[in-house]
């Protein structure tokens, strides 16, 4: 199975994707991030014993898991970004900031480059490879080849659902 594909991106250059290593991209990303964990209550029993209970629908325990789904993924796509683009170099004379930093400032006064050598080529990965809807469709298509999935099967599997179906059963 292939490592990496070779991509043309729109403006004529050739882009290579590699396949990240995934599963351990996730687990180094959960072991700093650790999932958060319901709460449980421990009650007496009418005989005395005692019964723990998970707290699974619990609103600030739903509050933090819905925010470690936000960070880890962000963590994860990151992480993954850098390994799939790990021979891009951005341009010396490329600048986020002259690229995208008004129009991103304008919705998030906050915003602000990306600190480091991997910050900065993390942004040159999220705005210039990214950013192209077209090279992000070759993208998933190459990650999905690469991951050994083929498509005419995914989608031949696809068509032989039902649509939706209105109406009584039988």
């Amino acid at each position: 199975m292939a490592q990496y594909k070779d991509l043309q991106h729109p403006d004529g250059r050739t882009v290579r994707v590699y396949r990240p290593p995934t599963r351990r991209i996730i687990a180094l990303v959960e072991g700093k991030h650790p999932r958060p964990q319901p709460p449980v209550i421990t009650e007496k029993t009418v005989t005395g014993k005692e019964a723990s209970m998970r707290i699974d629908d619990d609103p600030a325990y739903l509050a933090r898991l819905a925010e470690w789904e936000a960070l880890t993924a962000e963590k994860i796509d990151q992480m993954g970004s850098l390994f799939m683009f790990k021979d891009e170099v951005p341009p010396d004379d490329w600048d986020v900031e002259a690229e995208v930093g008004a129009e991103v400032r304008f919705f998030d006064p906050e915003w602000a480059p990306r600190e480091g050598p991997m910050g900065r080529k993390l942004d040159y990965i999220e705005w210039n490879i990214l950013g192209d809807i077209v090279m992000s469709q070759q993208i998933t298509n190459a990650l999905a080849e690469l991951s050994g999935i083929d498509l005419a099967e995914v989608l031949a599997n696809e068509a032989s659902f039902r649509g939706e179906v209105e109406g009584e059963a039988d």
